[in-house]
């Protein structure tokens, strides 16, 4: 293992790309009998072998004599030139292959290729000849790279942080932590000392997970930016994506959200020291919680000061001990260093080195580990570079070690991060393709494919610490901002990053470019662009396209006529109308996305590009370039969000096909492009194929391979028109017959299928991979397929079966333990199914959730024995007289119709109930329930009162009652039967007139009356100045005699969320009703068109936030931010007025 550890030079990786370019078959065929240039070639190869000798003395030479870097650098941009040179003519063999030419018979190559060789052979001999001025010592044959692994570490705990993390919870509950509503707390220290990991730490402590009611995580890093982090934030409490691009309306509806609620947020990495940002921002989170937490991390001071409400925690570096512990975890596989006696004691030497910092000793852990020789861990112990002066790029030089001793190959791969901005989460697939792009891998002797390659480079730099998985997403990687800063070191002059208050330059040595969000002038920025035309990476995916301006379509055509260089082209997010039609110049390009633009269309010009590894399209392509077969090298053609309405011919001959997630059938196909498919043998990942009913020709005596060599496919969706009509079901169940998968799929859909049967293959017990299943839109079937054989099936849909009236035993298949691991189970929209006849044995025993909607002619029985249940929706079946099964976990209930609750049954898990259109059979079962902490009923006619006595429900914290037009009265004994009562919602109960005797619970906070006309009426006979708990009150009512509110001794004086809406005569506001409200924080007025004014003197000083919607008298009197009646309510700090 000697030496093993020492990495090699990073130009060693790039020249051997060279060395096999001028090797290759293809190459060397090309240029046989070509003595114009056959010489020139012998005699860069030898140059290149002079270079590469002292490579590995020049590198670690470079940190200290700056002549050494600059030669390094001067002889990486020759190396480039050369490589375009040899790329350029590898372009032309390849296109002699495609076109059938023989090389001889071609024009001899272009004179500007001669001469442009020669100007690099010049330079190249020169930097060779300065190697003896520089000291530069030989190191015959480079220096072997280590072998690489698959291995990821594993989970390895946070170590020295748990009195920090009791510190901080400590602050949270101190008596003064809070400033109206807000507690903020900031994490201080430098960079790498583990406070993300402390925040981390605390977000997924469980006391945070039972506590509150919401919690998120942003990165806002140097882009500071308030919208965007209250889009995030929002997105990550709804789970869904948010278009707003107004502040108001995000506000707003962060509000109707966090409304009464513990919320719960960490600010990770926040570097903007404006005083005035950070109020801005923290107005956002002043919006109707109950209670706020906020963990903000930074390096600075000055930030931690804008923002805190009490004092800052500063997080101090590990001791060694401890620093020891996290690096023995990361060095040791068996996290233990008692069985290597030698190699601890070097190893605590180490440790000290690392002076507390985790992110140094966790690197260092991961670049030793499986080491085993004691010699290599001296070398890192007393290597020089520890002690390199860090100049003003903050790299530990621990963390430039780590870099130092990567495989040359490697080297090159991390360095291309830099591309990337701090805090950016890439996936596993964008960055290999990006690699493969550039030559980063090298090629494999076996069968290995570039792709695995590269998840190997990928995963040894996870392993060794340089990469991170997502906190916020498990399937995307970061890198810590200290091993960005390495990478952006190392690559130098020859990447840039294009981003606001961007200060290196561009050169003519620069060859990646990317740009990202900041608020520059990109025509400015991109015409010093111009000075670098040796440019191999435009990486523009990953800017807003709103901050984009409108003339970037022209920018970027006039940018891509004079890079022709370029190996990866992304223009994603850019507003790009069309690709020019000279793409076929660039014919280096090897990765192009369009992804997000308004390309419609491609021009068959791109049809030239031979080396074109990666096509990721946008969503309105519909068609590929007749002579897509040209493109012979194309390994991934992203259509995921395109409708692709044909495959253009001869798709068979993209042998090298990787990843084709969408193949639709064109209108006046033969059956061939189908066939085609058959011959991509290497797809994986996943496949729609679309528009099956096109599919003309099936020759029903053979059976064609399709699908079935293709084991490398996880998922697959097949699809037919909605309602195509066929006219031959059969054809339609041959052909399904046909598209037989490997039995290597984890996932099927199958939608739209008009056939009367489904094939055999489906549900055969050899799909034991087989994990989810969707049958959608199938009428014409009159069964269901044997799914129940499948061993590890866990998810099935099942959904719009119009002919299906019977689910038996047919479904169970020819198995003792049907559906054995199933976990979710959907039957939807079956309108003609009447029974379901359950399995007379062990069935369903992992089932989690099981949903039964729209089945209005089911009846019978459920199953009965479920004990895995912990949610049934049971909804819009009318003839369903079911009891619930016997499911003791069961956790959420959502039903409708003739559900009944069977005698001796456990429900204690119960915790949300939401009833829809009929209580009769549940309603008194609901006491039982003693877990029961949600509970809504929505449109229930025969909801008119509730059980005598009371509903006694010591954990119900809400309730929800909607559309109950007969409800005439809430249940009794409220105040005493439901203590943990904190939110009550009504809406649109029309008869109900009064709350109960003795009132509400005096623990709720949040009361909403929504159209009740009857109960507003009687308002003043509520008691709601009673409930001294009470912050938020909503009212909405279309009250046409309301014209002064609130009244006198209306509210309780704790109010601090007051909102009123839907009173169309109300002309004015009641100043007596206001004046006691001196804890108010926030007002809200909505469609009250008649109130003209606010009686700006009785509005409480403790407002903070007033929000107007659908006023118009208001917004004509206040609208205007600089006129005079904005003028008298300017002392409230945030207001919003807006129409509908």
């Amino acid at each position: 293992m000697a030496g093993a550890l020492v990495g090699g030079a990073f130009l060693s990786a790039f020249l051997q790309v060279a060395f096999d370019r001028l090797a290759s078959r293809d190459f060397l065929d090309f240029l046989k009998g070509r003595k114009d240039i056959d010489g020139s070639l012998k005699k860069l190869k030898k140059l290149l072998r002079s270079a590469n000798v002292v490579l590995v003395d020049a590198e670690e030479k470079q940190y200290t004599n700056p002549s050494v870097k600059e030669w390094l650098d001067e002889l990486k941009h020759a190396v480039y030139g050369a490589d375009d040179i040899l790329d350029e003519i590898g372009y032309e063999a390849l296109r002699c292959k495609v076109s059938g030419l023989i090389p001889t018979s071609v024009v001899l190559l272009d004179t500007r290729i001669k001469s442009e060789l020669e100007m690099i052979l010049n330079e190249l001999e020169s930097l060779t000849k300065e190697t003896d001025d520089l000291g530069l010592e030989k190191v015959a044959g480079g220096v072997p790279s280590r072998p690489l692994t698959n291995f990821l570490p594993e989970e390895y705990g946070v170590f020295g942080r748990d009195n920090d993390m009791e510190a901080i919870f400590q602050k949270f509950k101190s008596d003064d932590a809070a400033v109206n509503g807000l507690c903020v707390v900031p994490i201080v220290g430098m960079g790498g000392i583990g406070k993300t990991t402390l925040a981390r730490l605390i977000y997924n402590d469980k006391r945070v997970a039972e506590y509150f009611d919401l919690k998120a995580w942003v990165c806002v890093s140097e882009n500071f930016d308030s919208f965007k982090i209250a889009k995030a934030i929002f997105e990550q409490v709804t789970s869904s994506a948010c278009d707003f691009q107004d502040i108001s309306l995000l506000q707003n509806k962060m509000k109707e959200k966090f409304m009464g609620k513990k919320i719960f947020l960490v600010l990770d990495d926040v570097w903007n020291e404006s005083y005035t940002d950070s109020v801005e921002l923290l107005k956002v989170f002043r919006c109707g919680a109950e209670e706020t937490k906020i963990i903000v991390t930074t390096r600075s001071e000055k930030v931690a000061s804008n923002v805190l409400t009490v004092a800052a925690f500063h997080l101090k570096q590990l001791s060694d001990e401890e620093c020891w512990s996290l690096f023995e975890k990361h060095a040791f596989i068996n996290g233990k260093a008692s069985e290597f006696p030698i190699l601890e004691k070097i190893g605590r030497q180490i440790v000290q080195k690392c002076k507390g910092l985790p992110l140094a000793a966790k690197t260092l852990g991961g670049l030793l580990r499986c080491e085993k020789d004691p010699k290599e861990w001296t070398m890192i112990l007393k290597s020089d570079i520890w002690n390199l002066p860090e100049e003003k790029n903050s790299i530990l030089p621990a963390l430039r070690l780590s870099y130092h001793y990567l495989p040359s190959h490697l080297k090159h791969c991390f360095a291309y991060c830099s591309i990337f901005p701090k805090d950016y989460a890439f996936g596993r697939q964008e960055l290999v393709l990006l690699w493969m792009a550039q030559d980063l891998l090298q090629q494999s002797k076996g069968n290995e494919g570039m792709e695995e390659i590269g998840e190997r480079y990928f995963d040894d730099l996870v392993s060794r610490s340089l990469f991170q998985q997502s906190s916020t997403n498990k399937s995307h990687f970061i890198m810590h901002d200290l091993i960005n800063d390495l990478a952006t070191f190392i690559s130098g002059e020859f990447c840039f990053r294009l981003e606001d208050n961007e200060l290196n330059e561009i050169t003519e040595k620069t060859r990646h470019f990317s740009c990202y969000d900041g608020g520059f002038d990109y025509s400015k920025k991109f015409e010093i662009l111009h000075v670098a035309k040796g440019l191999r990476t435009f990486l523009g995916g990953l800017v807003c396209s709103w901050q984009v301006p409108d003339n970037i379509g022209k920018m970027v055509r006039d940018l891509l006529e004079e890079f022709k260089a370029l190996r990866v082209l992304s223009l994603s997010s850019f507003r790009v109308m069309e690709l020019p039609n000279f793409v076929d110049n660039m014919k280096h390009l090897r990765y192009l996305n369009i992804r997000n633009t308004k390309i419609k269309h491609l021009p068959n010009s791109l049809s030239n590009l031979y080396y074109l590894q990666t096509l990721i399209l946008s969503s309105s392509i519909t068609k590929l370039p007749t002579d897509m077969s040209k493109l012979i090298n194309l390994r991934h053609l992203d259509n995921s969000y395109t409708r692709m309405e044909e495959m253009p011919p001869h798709m068979d001959k993209l042998k090298n096909l990787r990843n084709l997630p969408v193949f639709g059938v064109g209108k006046h196909d033969d059956g061939s492009s189908i066939k085609e498919l058959g011959e991509l043998q290497h797809l994986s990942g996943k496949l729609y194929l679309l528009n099956l009913e096109n599919v003309q020709c099936i020759n029903k005596d053979t059976t064609e391979v399709i699908l079935k060599n293709k084991q490398d496919l996880s998922e697959l969706n097949l699809e037919w028109k909605h309602d195509h009509g066929a006219e031959d079901s059969e054809k339609e169940r041959i052909l399904l017959e046909q598209l037989c998968p490997h039995t290597n799929l984890n996932s099927l859909t199958i939608a739209n299928y008009e056939g009367t049967s489904f094939p055999k293959w489906l549900g055969d017990s050899s799909f034991s991979k087989m994990v989810s299943i969707q049958l959608r839109n199938c009428d014409n079937c009159f069964s269901l397929p044997p799914l129940g054989q499948l061993p590890d099936l866990k998810s099935l849909q099942i959904e719009s079966f119009g002919e299906i009236s019977n689910v038996g035993p047919e479904f169970y298949g020819n198995t003792i333990k049907p559906f054995r691991a199933l976990e979710c189970l959907t039957f939807e929209n079956m309108p003609e199914w009447q029974e379901w006849v359950i399995f007379e044995g062990e069935v369903f025993t992992c089932l989690r959730k099981l949903c039964i909607r729209r089945c209005p002619k089911l009846s019978g029985v459920l199953p009965v024995q479920l004990p895995s249940l912990t949610k049934l929706d049971i909804r819009k079946c009318e003839q369903l007289v079911a009891s619930l099964p016997n499911s003791p976990a069961l956790h959420e209930l959502l039903c409708s119709g003739k559900i009944q609750i069977p005698n001796g049954d456990d429900y204690q898990s119960l915790k949300r109930v939401n009833i829809e259109d009929g209580v009769y059979s549940i309603l008194p079962f609901l006491p039982e329930f003693a877990s029961l902490s949600h509970l809504v009923f929505f449109k229930c006619p025969d909801l008119v009162s509730f059980p005598s006595g009371g509903l006694c429900a010591p954990n119900l914290s809400r309730i929800v009652i909607e559309g109950c037009r007969n409800l005439k009265s809430l249940p009794e004994g409220m105040h005493t039967l439901l203590p943990s009562l904190v939110r009550l919602s009504l809406y649109g109960c029309q008869e109900l007139e009064s709350f109960p005797e003795g009132g509400l619970p005096s623990s709720l906070q949040s009361l909403e009356i929504w159209w009740c006309e009857k109960l507003i009426s009687r308002r003043m006979e509520l008691g709601l100045q009673g409930l001294h708990s009470l912050r938020s009150f909503q009212i909405c009512v279309y009250d046409n005699e309301l014209e002064s509110f609130p009244e006198e001794a209306l509210l309780p004086p704790n109010l601090t969320d007051f909102t009123i809406g839907g009173l169309p005569n109300l002309k004015s506001l009641n100043g007596k009703g206001f004046q006691h409200l001196t804890s108010l924080k926030r007002l809200i007025i909505e469609r009250c068109k008649n109130l003209d004014c606010l009686l700006e003197d009785a509005l409480p000083t403790s407002l903070c936030e007033l929000l107007i919607s659908d006023c118009r008298l208001l917004e004509e009197r206040y609208g205007d931010e600089k006129g005079e009646g904005r003028a008298k309510i300017a002392h409230i700090p945030n207001i919003s007025i807006f129409g509908m």
